[in-house]
């Protein structure tokens, strides 16, 4: 099957799609006067997976204010994490850019570069610019000394966590480490983003709520030790899954088969018992129960738009910046190529427009881009990988819908299209980490590839290998070779070519 008559029948054409929708590297309007702008509020948490939403109707969690804000937002069902770990995700948004452009490949490894964060451009325009909760942006700096300047030149208002001890109310509170003692530090956030947007100003304001649940945390003195399952080292210091008390009590007793069908026992890393297994279900009630006081949390930030009469004037959006395995094909946490960690909420909700359940791929890089566009805030950064949504949000422009969404983290690099995920060993004859392990489990041999058809397979539990179909040949054949071309352009080299010729 030639690439011509591909493209026409299968379904899953790879166009290049990145290249041919329309990149935000200069303003599309002129400024307009900044108080007729509408403000900003960007709701973000970490480690929350797409399927932990109650309309979804898959993961058992109960999220009565999501479902309502999700129903009359525009809600993309195919948001994705295009590096899916906390440093490399958040420079993502906050550059509009690949992890090859700005440079945070891993949690710690360096600090976003301050030109390339696009918020500089909502305060030239004008807005009040506020930042509240997890950073976690500056590289190897200590947590538990302030910020660099040079990182928060771009906000106003600064009132950063420490680190993820989630009862523990430690802040860099505009440049000086405080201790304001014990309680949930989302409903402490949420008190703080209410007084910013209480405070009179004759600006319109973007503002970041970052929440660190429901992402695993550390608890000193609080609680019992938990720990993240299959992780031994995690026992001694309790770095575990929490929320209050009473938000884990509906999930007390659910078994592995309430949650998803691809859940297996978790091998146990560092531990004194070569090939102990242990259930992912002791993280269960804290990661759930977190994401339904999170639900609570933001309902405070939404009612008090509602309240003061800004609802009208301000755009929402909620996300996260990668999903939780919790307990899929023997997994937890992120930083791997399948849907649990990769598919994120993503809700945005626009004044005047009714919104609904969109199907179109929205990646990492696409979120500030969209709503500079949908503020018509100017962008004076130059050579962006991000996508502007704003005129398919708006109806005043019909965008190209993006196929491709291109996800790339350590040892793999690939694209999640609608129907599909391809991902190929980056530098390397075969796939490496917890990807090799998976396909040791499900195809008993190493592999440089892994194909799914997320519409026949949406557990991803049949990984489709070269040789399967010629049918399936001709897909890989051609996201191989639209890989190849866009990482070329990005300056990045796949190894193991001959595998996948």
């Amino acid at each position: 099957m030639n690439r011509r008559n591909f493209l026409k029948t299968s379904g899953a054409s790879v166009l290049a799609a990145m290249a041919g929708t329309r990149i935000l590297g200069s303003p599309n309007t002129g400024p307009a006067d900044a108080a007729k702008r509408k403000n900003v509020l960007f709701v973000m948490t970490d480690q929350w997976r797409y399927h932990a939403q109650g309309f979804v109707g898959q993961d058992p969690v109960q999220t009565p204010v999501l479902d309502k804000f999700a129903a009359r937002s525009f809600t993309f069902h195919n948001a994705i994490a295009s590096t899916p770990v906390c440093c490399p995700n958040r420079a993502c948004w906050m550059t509009g850019r690949f992890h090859q452009g700005h440079g945070v490949m891993k949690n710690e490894d360096t600090a976003i570069k301050p030109e390339q964060i696009l918020v500089s451009n909502f305060k030239r325009a004008g807005y009040s610019t506020a930042y509240i909760g997890k950073w976690h942006l500056s590289g190897n700096h200590p947590r538990a000394q302030p910020t660099k300047d040079d990182l928060k030149k771009d906000f106003d208002y600064w009132y950063r966590s420490k680190d993820h001890s989630h009862f523990l109310l430690e802040y860099d509170d505009h440049g000086k480490m405080a201790n304001y003692g014990r309680g949930w530090q989302p409903a402490h956030e949420v008190d703080k983003a209410i007084e910013f947007m209480k405070h009179p100003r004759g600006a319109p304001f973007f503002m970041v709520v970052s929440f660190g649940p429901p992402h695993n945390g550390v608890y000193p003195g609080v609680g019992e030790k938990r720990h993240t399952p299959g992780d031994f080292s995690h026992r001694k210091g309790g770095y575990g899954y929490y929320a209050p008390k009473e938000f884990e009590a509906p999930y007390a007793g659910l078994a592995e088969k309430d949650i998803r069908q691809n859940i297996r026992p978790v091998p146990v890393r560092g531990g004194p018992v070569e090939g102990e297994m242990e259930s992912c279900l002791g993280a269960v009630p804290g990661y759930f129960g977190a994401c339904t006081a999170l639900d609570a949390d933001f309902g405070r930030l939404l009612e008090f738009l509602k309240s003061s009469g800004l609802e009208k004037d301000t755009i929402v959006v909620f996300t996260s910046d990668h999903g939780e395995m919790l307990g899929s094909h023997g997994l937890m946490t992120k930083g791997v190529t399948f849907e649990e960690s990769i598919r994120v909420p993503l809700s945005i909700h626009v004044p005047g427009l009714s919104g609904g359940d969109q199907q179109r791929l929205f990646n990492s890089p696409d979120v500030l881009p969209t709503l500079m566009g949908l503020t018509n805030v100017p962008c004076s950064h130059a050579g962006l990988d991000g996508i502007d949504h704003s005129g398919f949000i708006t109806g005043k422009h019909a965008d190209k819908e993006p196929e491709l969404a291109y996800i790339g983290y350590a040892n793999f690099r690939g694209f999640r299209s609608k129907r599909y995920t391809y991902v190929t060993a980056f530098r390397g004859k075969n796939l490496g980490g917890r990807e090799a392990s998976y396909a040791r489990n499900t195809l008993r041999t190493h592999t440089d590839h892994l194909l799914f058809d997320l519409h026949n397979d949406p557990y991803q539990m049949r990984p489709i290998q070269r040789g399967d179909s010629a049918h399936t040949d001709a897909i890989i054949t051609d996201l191989h070779d639209e890989l190849r071309t866009q990482l070329a352009q990005r300056g990045e080299t796949l190894g193991g070519e001959e595998a996948a010729s």
